[in-house]
């Protein structure tokens, strides 16, 4: 081992106190990086309460309440910030990574030498401080953690029971002094009581615990059966009123998960407890290395306890550890398993309680490797390679994918921070706020701190259609916009009655996630709409659909506003496929300034139900983007194929003459005051000064491509470039922007100057404060060699005059 009997225990001590600074360092990283999400959010409102509403809230939650009288306690000392309130989940898994050591030490210090029992604990320890799932949980504000501690701490507890008792000789009429006799019965009822109270599906660490002692050898000895039976009977009755308050609640505890195949199960496990939940950061082949790890230590423990067993009388006495260890890590996932076959509940977190012994596992199977080279008479040095290169795999597959969970948005939480931000940067006062689960307003009023009216809705559950239908006409009267918070919409509003009457009575204008969490944005109708067309239209779309007209209920916006248009088809021939329907705002040069895509109906009248004939009247809000330049722009409509993208075409006689629509032209009236800088969308942030007017930033990408900014580029493709400017003061003179494409080289490839907006709103037009949004298509040469080129810029004034400001490189390509 690479601990040898001559290690000094400070060495050991020293070891670890590193490795808990580290769990807890990475634990602490970043802690605040993401939003809360709901449960979280939940957490924290419950636990603001007296404890007797702690408990009779959690009574009629999914969770007893330990873990809620803690966070009280905990936010009564540190306060109720995102740092405060997390960092108790970061100690708590820093305490895990310390119990993984007794624990490991304790285990492979049964059947062997201390210092095996050191280095075993050790690089469990060192497994579990880089443990992507637990640095997860470490950082979310909910009792997952606790439960892995206090499950740890009752095993712990467990076996030093055992060990105690184990310990008796045969025939003795005492079992010890009062401390002997009382502590460590003391110390695992504690630990387990506590257990039973910070989650339900703690129980099943006590089904271990019970088979387990089933194994043990002495169980037959009356008065250790006697005390077994008297410490599990304590243990019911400091459960069994809880169970008897919170029973109605458990029974109806919903179905969480589709059906699983133990295989599955297997592997999902081993994926999630090996990298985390942002395993698939990672190619599965990486789960080969941990598989045999895992292996490697099951045997090695199986084996070396067997071996001992052999050597002495009581031959089940010493494997009792190592067959704990195999019920502590296998029972939680037997049972998950079971209960899943008639209600699939199936979360890895319900799990993360059996991490311990798997890192138990894992640094038994690394050291292993050392014990194998050693037989194998190879050098010290050899040894020592192989099990640092095996550290080094775990270390480096466990931080790419904790990697990814601070950094990849993929991985991160529902960003109510996001949304309310967001809201508070563009609320008005006519505006209004729908938080379809009831339950989210806590997690929402945690971040918004705005005047706007919130509507919880549906109240209650089976929803009322006609109480609901009442609450959402109250909630439109008078109000211009309505912003909807919408969460688990399958159990809060599985016949999506809300979002279907504001399909249908109001316009939606976008409808965004926020990971699991959508704000979705309605245009209230400024007038009272009618059934019939204002402005018929009979236009043949692919010989499939017809146009029937439309009705544009703003003609006149200002930006930041909702065009509300609602269009009226007609199904002319079977629809056997599924189509979108496109509705742009666009400028004299094509450039969009409002967007909405979506299926017809906000996707509850998809045109695979179409019958023949049949009218649909399609209503569709397009948000005018902040900061559009004031002035005349046109709407395009049209469809295209879900599958392929190609747009059905606007035929006239026998003639293919257009791919889209070309509607009345609207006005943009400029607008009433600067938009805040969050919501202009802007990929990099500047402030650079140009004579009278200001550089304030820019947005970068592949045309068609502006929620991937980093879409692959090739030659022949156009890169869409937005600049966004503010006037200083006024009047200022005209101007007119370079933008060149150079090579490495400094070689100029693309050479365009313009005046800002294309000369639609001059800059002499500004008014102070003003901002614009300034929209430029750069057609890439197609003769562009592969390679790394900038965008520069320069500005001079206008109508003659040398370049003012600094010559800027705005962003760099890389051309495939």
């Amino acid at each position: 081992m690479w601990l040898t009997e001559r290690s000094p225990q400070r060495l050991v001590t020293g070891l670890l106190i590193c490795l808990l600074l580290l769990s807890l360092g990475l634990r602490l990283y970043r802690i605040e990086a993401q939003s809360l999400w709901n449960d979280e959010g939940t957490a924290v409102a419950l636990a603001r309460r007296d404890l007797a509403a702690i408990t009779r809230a959690a009574a009629n939650d999914i969770h007893p309440p330990l873990y809620y009288y803690l966070l009280h306690y905990w936010m009564a000392v540190f306060g109720n910030s995102e740092l405060a309130v997390r960092a108790l989940s970061a100690w708590l898994g820093t305490l895990v990574v310390l119990l993984t050591f007794l624990w490991a030490r304790t285990v492979a210090g049964s059947f062997a030498s201390p210092h095996t029992g050191n280095s075993v604990g050790l690089a469990a320890a060192f497994f579990a401080a880089l443990s992507p799932f637990q640095i997860y949980y470490s950082q979310e504000t909910r009792m997952y953690i606790l439960t892995t501690l206090l499950g740890a701490l009752s095993m712990y507890a467990f076996v030093h029971l055992l060990s105690r008792w184990q310990a008796i000789p045969a025939g003795a009429d005492t079992l010890g002094s009062a401390v002997e006799r009382y502590l460590p019965p003391a110390a695992y009822l504690l630990a387990s009581i506590l257990l039973l109270y910070s989650h339900y599906f703690a129980v099943t660490i006590l089904v271990a615990q019970n088979v387990a002692w089933l194994w043990w050898p002495k169980k037959r000895r009356l008065p250790f059966a006697l005390g077994w039976v008297a410490l599990q009977m304590v243990l019911v009755a400091a459960y069994l009123p809880w169970l008897l308050l919170a029973q109605r609640q458990l029974r109806m505890w919903p179905a969480i998960s589709g059906p699983l195949q133990l295989t599955t199960l297997l592997f999902d496990v081993l994926r999630i407890f090996s990298l985390g939940l942002s395993a698939d950061a990672l190619p599965d082949l990486v789960l080969a290395g941990f598989a045999m790890l895992l292996i490697l230590g099951m045997l090695k423990l199986c084996s070396a306890s067997g071996h001992q067993a052999q050597t002495h009388s009581s031959q089940s006495s010493r494997s009792t550890p190592c067959v704990t260890s195999l019920l502590y890590l296998f029972v939680p996932i037997g049972a998950i398993y079971t209960l899943s076959l008639q209600r699939p509940m199936y979360n890895p977190k319900f799990l993360l309680l059996s991490t311990p012994p798997f890192h138990l596992f894992l640094a038994q199977g690394a050291l292993s490797v050392w014990d194998k080279l050693g037989s194998a008479r190879k050098s010290r040095g050899t040894q020592t390679r192989h099990y640092l290169a095996w550290l080094r795999f775990v270390a480096i597959s466990s931080l790419h994918t904790v990697h990814a969970y601070y950094f990849d948005p993929r991985y991160a939480r529902d960003d109510y921070r996001g949304i309310a931000g967001y809201i508070r940067a563009v609320e008005r006062q006519s505006d209004a706020v729908l938080i379809n689960a009831p339950g989210q307003i806590e997690t929402f009023t945690y971040y918004y701190s705005g005047d706007l009216s919130l509507y919880p809705l549906p109240r209650q559950r089976p929803l009322d259609e006609a109480q609901t239908e009442a609450d959402l006409r109250e909630m439109i009267a008078g109000r211009e916009r309505v912003f909807a918070v919408l969460w688990a919409t399958d159990e809060s509003d599985p016949g999506r009655f809300v979002e279907g009457w504001l399909d249908q009575n109001t316009y939606k204008a976008t409808d965004s996630w926020y990971g699991n969490v959508r704000l979705v944005v309605y245009g209230v109708p400024s007038q009272t709409t009618e059934v019939g067309i204002d402005h018929r239209l009979d236009i043949n779309l692919g010989n499939k659909v017809r146009l029937l007209g439309y009705n544009l209920l703003t003609p006149e916006m200002r930006p930041g506003d909702i065009l509300q248009l609602t269009l009226f088809w007609q199904a002319i021939a079977p629809m056997n496929e599924r189509y979108k329907v496109f509705t742009h705002v666009v400028d004299a040069h094509g450039h969009l300034v409002g967007q909405r895509d979506a299926e017809p109906g906000g996707g509850a009248k998809i045109t695979t139900i179409w019958e023949e004939g049949e009218q649909v009247a399609d209503n569709y809000g397009l948000p005018i983007l902040p900061a559009t330049p004031p002035g005349d722009y046109l709407i395009e409509i049209g469809m295209y194929s879900l599958e392929d993208g190609d747009r059905l075409r606007v035929i006239e006689g026998d003639q293919t003459v257009a791919d889209h629509i070309t509607l009345q032209p609207v006005r943009v009236l400029p607008a009433l005051a600067p938009p805040p800088l969050s919501v202009l969308g802007m990929r990099e942030q500047l402030s650079t000064r140009f004579g009278g007017v200001t550089l304030l930033g820019y947005d970068s990408s592949k045309l068609g491509h502006q929620h991937e900014p980093d879409a692959p580029l090739h030659a022949g493709d156009i890169v869409h470039l937005t600049l966004f400017w503010q006037a200083n003061r006024q009047p200022i003179e005209g101007m007119e922007v370079t933008l060149r494409l150079k090579d490495e080289k400094g070689s100029i490839w693309l050479e365009r100057s313009v005046q800002p907006t294309e000369g639609q709103y001059p800059a002499d037009k500004w008014g102070v404060q003003e901002i614009i949004r300034d929209q430029h298509n750069l057609v890439l040469p197609a003769d562009l060699p592969s390679g790394r080129y900038r965008i520069d810029l320069s500005v001079r004034p206008l109508p003659s005059g040398q370049p003012t400001g600094p010559l800027l490189v705005l962003t760099t390509l890389a051309i495939k």
